[in-house]
């Protein structure tokens, strides 16, 4: 319990990163406490996660603070006492999570060292991240509800301030307003399933026994949440119905997939690809994943309503076959790194929707690994070139050796190697659900099918990277070198190859069939991390031969295709296919007008916040215009006051007013005779 403790140091070790950069005298120094802050948590958690992994059968440890207490008039609707509290939730899930959290935390701030160099927005850029690592490792190793709420709007405003690094750039501060707003949404959809919580469900939390070291059961519990759903299903909560669950259902759902930037409420996150590569890299691993991760701990609560998860499985599925498609039609390549990464959860949100529980966790984790290997190595691309196009590239294959290696293993990755395909697949084969109503067999074959057509197109823009920007010569441009490509600053690729190493080892934790190891005291039920997280039960995954067959012909078609569409010497026919639709790629391209659509729909809000600011400009800037013309008049009235001749005038008032004292004191003791009429 001992190491379990120190998870509270674990989730502060960001936010001592945070305040010592703001104490410390040069941005460099600053940098340099928000990256051992990381550093030092990245140990911390593998310390907590190697105690996880020792012990996997102990229970969940927890940690928990109450963060106020009210005792509401006698005879209220919802609870007769409440104690919302924050702590620290231990268990396979958190640990696994909050160590891979730490690990891409640490790996960007310290690319950003050098990438970031003589920015103007260096020092914010540290503390900011430092916040949202903050946010995002409060949010997994969060016990309830109201501890994630409280922590997903910390995250929202830290994506904010990372999205406006360039603030002063309207072509960057416009996206992160539109973020920030559509974050907002997430925000009070997670806020409005708290609240549902709490109307429910509180007078019946209230009558549970609280658990030990508790004096009251927390309504918002995650572990209170699965008990909510049996105990509406046996009819034991008053007010309470299937509807009730539905409705629960539906807003976490929202939220969740909102958050994780699923079509078409991805919008929020391509946004931020005109930000800076290593904000691009941490929005991408720590916001993004927060959405999914939500979804899996409420993940029993969404088994009892009819249909819920199946919707879920055909909004990821479709998202994955969306956001592959539009990487075939894009150019700038942190735009293909954003819309990849929203593939991928794509991936990971049918995967749970099709009962795959701990399949979609894994892809989820190699996910965070895989984007930032993608995002490191595009921005080593981004520097050596001076163009984002992919098809102001090419030639690095001899040029850019670490670069060149991170490209391909990426793209072999998303094709299938990394088990992503193979494993949403095997949930839409296995239906490997624990227990709730079962996915029907249309729904399965459904999204099967768009899994296929996902894997097919991810391997395809994969290798499209790849071929671009690795085949060929330098491609020729004004003012540009091709003697100048090399590979970049040996710190920025060092730690590229640190990011390389960390996904090829994400990909062997999770490979399927692997038995128990028993080492003396010590015994690992099954080093696969489908199983390792799965606090439910601990099932067989044997390997789904179909599946594997299926995701890695999907990938070798989808890899044939770019080879036959996009290498150099078969180039010319492509561009020339594209040329005759240029309407359709154009299309495409644009992300089926998404953008633009999502633009429209915020107008109202940009309305709204004029008509605040021309209210602020006509009432409260007249206040404060009168205070501080108040304000200036007494000034002026006190400068005045120390002018030579008004000194004049006090010395003589006080003269005055000293001679009428003394002839006072000298008539009320007797020393002037006064005749009294």
């Amino acid at each position: 319990m001992g190491i379990y403790n120190s998870a509270w140091a674990l989730l502060l070790l960001p936010l001592l990163g945070v305040g010592i950069s703001m104490l410390a005298e040069t941005p460099r120094r600053a940098a340099q406490a928000c990256v051992v802050s990381s550093v030092l948590a990245v140990l911390m958690a593998a310390v907590i996660l190697g105690a996880r992994l020792t012990h996997p059968l102990q229970p969940p440890f927890e940690g928990l603070l109450t963060f106020f207490a009210m005792s509401p008039p006698e005879g209220t609707l919802f609870v007769s006492r409440l104690e919302p509290q924050l702590g620290v939730l231990i268990d396979s899930l958190s640990a696994s999570f909050a160590f891979a959290l730490t690990v891409v935390l640490a790996l960007v701030q310290s690319y950003a060292l050098t990438s970031l160099r003589g920015d103007p927005g260096y020092r914010r850029f540290f503390w900011a991240s430092s916040l949202l690592g903050f946010a995002a490792l409060g949010f997994v190793l969060s016990p309830n509800l109201f501890d994630s709420l409280f922590l997903w709007v910390i995250g929202s405003a830290a994506v904010y301030l990372l999205a406006a690094h360039w603030w002063d750039r309207q072509d960057a501060a416009a996206p992160a307003r539109r973020t920030l707003v559509a974050l907002h949404v997430a925000d009070i959809a997670l806020l409005l399933a708290t609240v549902i919580v709490l109307v429910k469900f509180g007078v019946y939390s209230s009558q549970i026994p609280a658990p030990a070291g508790q004096s009251i059961a927390d309504p918002f519990g995650f572990d209170q949440l699965t008990g909510y759903a049996a105990a509406v299903l046996h009819g034991a909560v008053g007010g309470a119905g299937l509807r009730t669950l539905a409705v629960m259902a539906s807003v976490l759902i929202f939220a969740a997939v909102f958050r994780a930037a699923q079509v078409p409420f991805h919008v929020w996150l391509t946004e931020t690809s005109t930000s800076p590569v290593p904000v691009v890299a941490l929005i991408l691993a720590l916001a993004t994943s927060a959405g999914v991760y939500l979804l899996a701990r409420v993940y029993p609560l969404l088994l009892a309503p009819l249909h819920a998860i199946s919707a879920l499985a055909l909004v990821g599925a479709v998202t994955a076959v969306v956001a592959a498609g539009v990487c075939l039609a894009q150019r700038d390549i942190l735009r293909i790194a954003v819309l990849s990464a929203v593939a991928q959860l794509g991936l990971v949100v049918a995967a749970l929707g099709t009962g795959g529980y701990g399949q979609g966790l894994f892809v989820l984790f190699t996910t965070l690994l895989f984007s930032t290997l993608f995002v490191l190595g595009a921005g080593n691309l981004v520097r050596v070139y001076r163009t984002r196009s992919i098809h102001e590239m090419g030639g690095a294959w001899g040029r850019m050796g670490t670069t060149r290696l991170a490209l391909v293993v990426w793209a072999a990755g998303i094709a299938g190697l990394s088990l992503n395909t193979y494993y949403a697949l095997s949930s839409a084969f296995e239906n490997a659900k624990p227990s709730g109503p079962a996915v029907g067999a249309v729904m399965r074959v459904v999204v099967a099918l768009l899994v296929v057509v996902a894997a097919v197109l991810m391997a395809a823009y994969a290798w499209r990277v790849v071929w671009h920007v690795c085949a060929g010569e330098v491609a020729r441009r004004r003012g540009f070198q091709p003697e100048r490509v090399v590979e970049v600053d040996p710190p920025m690729a060092r730690f590229t190859r640190y990011a390389l190493g960390a996904a090829i080892l994400a990909v062997i934790v999770g490979l399927p069939g692997i038995g128990p190891v028993h080492a003396g005291r010590f015994s690992i039920p099954g080093l696969t991390f489908t199983r390792f997280v799965y606090e439910y039960a601990r099932p067989a995954l044997p390997m789904d031969g179909l599946a594997l067959v299926i995701a890695l012909a999907a990938g070798a078609i989808g890899a044939g295709a770019a080879w036959l569409l996009f290498a150099p010497e078969r180039r010319a026919a492509s561009t020339a296919i594209g040329e005759r639709f240029p309407q359709v790629v154009h299309f495409v391209s644009r992300d089926f007008n998404l953008e633009r659509a999502a633009h429209r729909i915020g107008r109202p809000v940009l309305v709204a916040a004029s008509f605040v600011s021309r209210l602020d400009d006509t009432l409260l800037e007249s206040i404060g215009s009168t205070v501080t013309q108040s304000a200036e008049a007494a000034a002026a009235l006190a400068s005045r006051a120390r002018a030579a001749r008004s000194s004049l005038y006090l010395a003589g008032g006080f003269a005055i007013v000293s001679v009428l004292a003394l002839l006072s004191v000298l008539a009320a003791t007797g020393h002037f005779w006064i005749h009294s009429i």
